[in-house]
């Protein structure tokens, strides 16, 4: 009977000693990525009612590094903090909107002419006067801007 009780003891302690080597390497594949705390950020911008595609989106703290998202064509972007981590870092930013629409040229044997000409008002990029707060977690936040 001793021996018996040898032996489940063997196997109990193998298999517990298994189980926490699994959760060890569990919990470090799912932790977050070292550096301050970021909030995933995305939203809608749109000019008098219409999205605005190609835009970039600055969302910039008081302290630490800013972050930037494109619009697609239907307006929609998405912040980025790193090449390897989404959001913003969580607090009150000062957003810059901007989007240029390119000249042409370049076809036949017209020069390339490479100039833009800003879409959005100065009011949003320039002299900006929006806002954000970055929450922990998920936030959606739209800017609806104005022409005039």
């Amino acid at each position: 009977m001793n021996a018996i009780c040898q032996e489940l003891l063997k196997s109990y302690a193998r298999t517990s000693s298994l189980i926490l080597l699994v959760l060890a390497a569990l919990t470090m594949g799912c932790s977050k990525p070292p550096g301050p705390e970021t909030g995933y950020v995305s939203g809608v911008v749109t000019l008098d009612g219409n999205p605005v595609g190609n835009a970039i989106v600055n969302f910039e703290p008081v302290d630490g590094r800013p972050s930037v998202g494109f619009t697609d064509a239907n307006g929609n972007y998405e912040l980025i903090y790193t090449a390897n981590r989404d959001g913003a870092l969580l607090g009150k930013h000062q957003v810059r909107i901007t989007s240029a629409e390119s000249s042409g040229g370049g076809e036949g044997d017209q020069p390339l002419v490479v100039a833009s000409k800003e879409t959005i008002p100065a009011k949003y990029n320039l002299k900006s006067e929006l806002t954000a707060q970055v929450e922990s977690g998920s936030n959606s936040i739209d800017f609806e801007l104005k022409s005039k």
